[in-house]
């Protein structure tokens, strides 16, 4: 399924099925339930049929709105769902999906550290970043805590868990904002570390991909950043670090997203196969 999605998804790159990944019980992760990539925004008509091929019926757009007005919105078929929900808006209300949940006045406070509200990707070159390696460590590490990200794992979450048809989430590379949300619904969804951090990593295949991107772009070669490109094991251990340090441990966070029990019982039921007996 995973080369099935890369294969029909013409004009997107970094684009995998998260199918197949191991449990912690034994189980494995269902393909066709969550699918993963760059920005859809140059699809070509036969990669918008192939969302239709793949059975996607929701896709979850990380970017603000500033990217999406420099580079485009989502190239999708009318039968797809398009939920945008950028990581760094504190409020965001979906049209066909009513008001996003209220934030809770108790939340914790982003880190000091955390870089500002910015109109690019954490890919992208900017002239303040002196230091590449920990803009992206500080980026991971205001994932937890962020509003907006809240709002967009949240729904995405509930999304998978309701079972309506398959889902693909990303933001513009497909690797950080899309990164940190798949891992963390793996993560809830049982996941083994080792699956996790296997399949976060596999973005790291994509960077010329995204190297190419970027220069399309007019982007000089010498303003663009190796430490920008790819992801490090340590990125996303910057963000779950953050995760305790911010609430507590991974099931408070998870609570803090609106995950109750009933929901990540519906989610390991919707994305986790069982081995048989």
């Amino acid at each position: 399924m995973t080369d099935t999605a890369a294969t029909l998804l013409h004009g997107a790159w970094n684009v995998r099925d998260v199918g197949g990944l191991r449990a912690d019980d034994g189980g494995t992760t269902r393909p066709g339930v969550l699918l993963r990539s760059s920005e859809l925004t140059r699809l070509t008509d036969a990669g918008r049929a192939g969302l239709d091929r793949l059975g996607v019926r929701d896709v979850f757009d990380f970017r603000g709105r500033p990217e999406v007005e420099r580079f485009g919105s989502d190239r999708t078929p009318p039968t797809v769902r398009v939920h945008a929900v950028p990581f760094v808006d504190a409020v965001v209300v979906e049209p066909d999906t009513g008001p996003a949940p209220a934030e809770s006045t108790a939340a914790p406070a982003e880190s000091a550290a955390a870089p500002a509200e910015s109109d690019s990707a954490p890919h992208e070159p900017d002239r303040r970043v002196t230091d590449a390696r920990g803009y992206l460590l500080d980026t991971y590490r205001a994932f937890p805590t962020r509003p907006g990200a809240r709002v967009a794992v949240g729904s995405v979450l509930r999304t998978i868990a309701a079972g309506e048809g398959t889902v693909l989430v990303h933001c513009a590379a497909g690797k950080d904002r899309a990164g940190w949300t798949v891992a963390t619904v793996l993560r809830a969804a049982g996941v083994t570390d080792s699956d996790i951090l296997a399949d976060y990593l596999r973005s790291n295949d994509a960077v010329s991909a995204l190297r190419d991107h970027v220069l399309s772009h007019g982007v000089p070669p010498e303003h663009i950043a190796d430490d920008l490109l790819g992801v490090r094991e340590e990125y996303l251990r910057a963000g779950l670090d953050a995760v305790d340090a911010a609430h507590g441990s991974f099931d408070n966070y998870l609570d803090w997203l609106g995950a109750d029990a009933d929901l990540l019982a519906a989610l390991r039921r919707t994305l986790i196969a069982q081995r048989p007996v």
